[in-house]
């Protein structure tokens, strides 16, 4: 069967029916058939409907939906879950702040941002996975991108908490005392080493619930759903809640990250992810695609700062001889063209 080859995407600078059709057309051309559209930020707010609209008549996201279509891409709606704005929050955390994830000092989100304490430019408002007033707000949003445009599939972003980059900090609020509380008999926080991991299991099932109910959405929607994940699953556990082994259950797609790592790794990661998720789930690891170098360092046989098109390749295939089913490209609305055509050859030649 041939690798599905997929791309992140928004709709910046898609000002009008010609340059949708531009985009389109280029990942037509290049192999892409599956695009991966955000519909909802994690700074700015919704994507779709009246939010998208550069003008009263065009809607860029419809736009993108309707000529890809038609081109026999799939479209995923796109959805940043639980990160928000301090300066732009929903309408629906302006109304309901107790959402909040809360730190083990008692301080809200709102009095203390999450990372404001690696620098101002960094902080933002975590909303607590245990929510569920929160979540039905977001099912709603996925409700009403599939009643009103034509995608084939929900992808589920930050379907986590924050990274531990300030400590074990998350979250205490009342929600997640009271659970703790309720199924171990402890108070929180605690300070002994076992009762903070059956703490971890308790974040760990907020997030698993959160994703079966937006699977329940999708799939009666007649839709897919996927989900973006951490590298491996021991550091998406350890670090953000994400415990993907067990939702991937609940999911079609999974596609964790491959970022900056060398072909020996990815392959590694890959063949991981493919031993502790179900048949029934298809695997398809996100490659960054820019030029960035973020988080590797010489030296370490697990990274790789390389950028060229032959990088990107290399790890689509070392992703593919470790049991992926394809391969989604990251940074989207940059990724080289040559980058796009170098992939096609390969998709082709199997």
């Amino acid at each position: 069967m041939r690798p599905t080859f997929g791309v992140y995407m928004t709709t910046q600078g898609v000002t009008s029916p010609e340059k949708a059709g531009h985009v389109v057309t280029e990942c037509s051309n290049h192999g892409v058939d599956r695009i991966y559209l955000l519909a909802k930020d994690k700074g700015q707010g919704l994507r779709f409907g009246d939010r998208s609209k550069v003008s009263s008549d065009f809607d860029p996201f419809g736009e993108l939906v309707k000529m890809s279509v038609e081109a026999g891409i799939q479209v995923h709606a796109w959805f940043c879950l639980y990160p928000e704005d301090p300066l732009h929050p929903s309408d629906y955390l302006k109304e309901h702040p107790e959402a909040l994830i809360v730190n083990r000092h008692g301080k809200s989100n709102k009095e203390q941002p999450a990372w404001s304490g690696i620098g101002p430019q960094y902080s933002t408002w975590w909303v607590c996975a245990s929510h569920e007033g929160y979540r039905e707000y977001l099912a709603s949003l996925m409700g009403k991108v599939m009643e009103n445009y034509e995608v084939d599939g929900i992808h589920l972003d930050y379907v986590r908490y924050p990274e531990e980059v300030e400590g074990r900090t998350y979250c205490y609020c009342e929600r997640c005392r009271a659970r703790f509380k309720g199924e171990y008999g402890y108070e929180l926080p605690a300070n002994d080493v076992i009762k903070n991991r059956y703490y971890v299991s308790i974040m760990c099932e907020n997030v698993s619930d959160s994703v079966r109910r937006f699977s329940e959405v999708a799939r009666a929607g007649g839709r897919e759903i996927s989900a973006y994940v951490f590298t491996d699953y021991v550091t998406a556990i350890e670090a953000c809640y994400q415990d993907w082994p067990h939702f991937s259950r609940y999911l079609d797609v999974l596609c964790p990250t491959v970022y900056e790592v060398s072909p020996e790794q990815a392959k590694r990661i890959t063949d991981r992810a493919r031993s502790v998720i179900p048949s029934s789930c298809r695997l398809t690891p996100a490659i960054m695609s820019s030029d960035e170098v973020l988080r590797s360092r010489e030296g370490g046989s697990r990274w790789s700062s390389e950028r060229t098109p032959a990088y990107v390749l290399s790890i689509a295939k070392a992703c593919l001889d470790g049991g992926s089913d394809g391969y989604i490209l990251f940074l989207y609305d940059s990724t080289p063209v040559d980058v796009l055509e170098v992939l096609h050859d390969e998709i082709m030649a199997r």
